[in-house]
């Protein structure tokens, strides 16, 4: 079955989409096509909770200008920038790179932990575990202690030390599953599987799969409830493609 995937990079950096996207492509089926969306505002990553709020604001535009056509979305930083809005803002299945990784880490441990490149994401990360209801197995958040100094190196900077990172929450906490998270570092969790000796977690890997699955099944979009179209309202201030949406213009 064809699929069109948009992947949308909440963060203005190009390096990093192609950092997920190459990892979406190699875990995608032959016949998904990934369409790579980069934010047109904001910041160079996200890492806090302001910037957060900023990348949520350009992943809808990104989604009204480019999501007609596709059949999924994927919310492509950790943390999940704007997921909840963009899942009542669209009417195909959108996913969330920490919500796939944690849902994927609940079906194979009782102990999940996630390990992560600075304190203020490591902060981030567990408050989106909470806000996704799925918080109730963290066992632990463990972020570097020394940041990278370019966060498109990030993979070749840090990839040691978050290994080192993944055997400590294995060892001192207990943790059955294990979540790299951050989306500079896609495909590190691939590489460095054989090292690990509990399941490791890519959350662009394990979003292209659920975006996937949910395609497939097809799923009604909602008519009722919080996550149904809210009615029009006027607007101001918004790119052409949003304010179409919030205005109801296109019926």
């Amino acid at each position: 079955m064809a699929r069109r995937i948009l992947i949308v990079n909440p963060n203005v950096t190009e390096a990093i989409t192609a950092t997920m996207v190459e990892e979406a492509r190699r875990t995608a089926a032959p016949d998904t096509e990934m369409v790579p969306a980069t934010a047109r505002f904001g910041t160079l990553y996200i890492e806090n909770r302001v910037e957060s709020a900023i990348a949520g604001h350009a992943v809808l535009e990104t989604l009204a200008e480019q999501a007609p056509g596709c059949d999924a979305a994927i919310v492509a930083a950790f943390g999940d920038p704007g997921v909840f809005a963009a899942k009542e803002m669209l009417e195909i299945p959108v996913i969330g790179i920490s919500e796939a990784a944690f849902l994927t880490a609940y079906t194979l441990g009782r102990r999940y932990a996630i390990v992560c490149l600075t304190p203020r994401l490591g902060v981030w990360y567990r408050e989106c575990a909470e806000e996704h209801g799925l918080a109730g197995r963290l066992v632990a958040v463990r972020p570097l202690d020394v940041p990278p100094t370019d966060i498109t190196n990030a993979k070749e900077q840090t990839g040691r030390r978050l290994v080192e990172a993944c055997h400590e929450v294995i060892d001192r906490y207990g943790a059955e599953v294990v979540i790299m998270g951050g989306g500079p570092i896609a495909g590190l969790a691939r590489t460095v599987a054989h090292e690990i000796p509990v399941p490791v977690l890519d959350g662009v890997s394990c979003a292209v799969r659920l975006a996937e699955a949910l395609v497939d099944l097809a799923p009604r979009p909602a008519t009722r409830g919080s996550f149904a179209r809210p009615p029009s309202k006027p607007s101001k201030g918004l790119s052409r493609a949003l304010q179409t949406w919030v205005e109801r213009r296109d019926g």
